[in-house]
């Protein structure tokens, strides 16, 4: 690592190197031991860091409990779902046979309900029988 790359990783990961990946704070380490420009930023992003915490305004503690029981007991009072009923359960065990969509299934099984109740046909005609009724110069010999 040099220090191009210890600056931007300072960036993505903050100057407290406990919430880095292993391998980068193994590598900004040893970078850190034998470098003082890498010290020099880690310092800098130590300060701003210090800098902007201070300037933060910190929450009431009581305020905090007071929002979190509130929170905790609204999610007490809050009525629990009531079950699926047989319909919506039938439907979501058939959901995967009608992966097109209920339309594509209805649409397939009337086809199918048509298909099979209609009558069979007759034997298809025979395309070329009326040309065979035309005299053709090979008849008259």
């Amino acid at each position: 690592m040099n220090t191009k790359q210890f600056a931007r990783a300072l960036d993505r990961h903050g100057p407290v190197m406990a919430g880095w990946p292993e391998t980068e704070r193994a590598a900004a380490a040893t970078l850190l031991a034998g470098s003082a420009e890498a010290r020099g930023l880690l310092q800098a992003a130590l300060a701003l860091d210090a800098r902007l915490r201070r300037d933060l305004p910190q929450p009431d503690a009581a305020a905090v409990a007071r929002l979190q029981a509130g929170i905790a007991r609204r999610i007490a009072r809050a009525p629990l779902p009531s079950p699926p009923g047989p319909l919506p359960r039938l439907l979501a065990l058939l959901r995967p046979a009608a992966p097109a969509g209920w339309g594509a299934l209805a649409t397939m099984a009337t086809c199918a309900l048509w298909l099979s109740l209609s009558p069979p046909r007759a034997a298809p005609e025979d395309p070329f029988g009326p040309l065979q009724t035309l005299p053709l110069a090979g008849d008259l010999f």
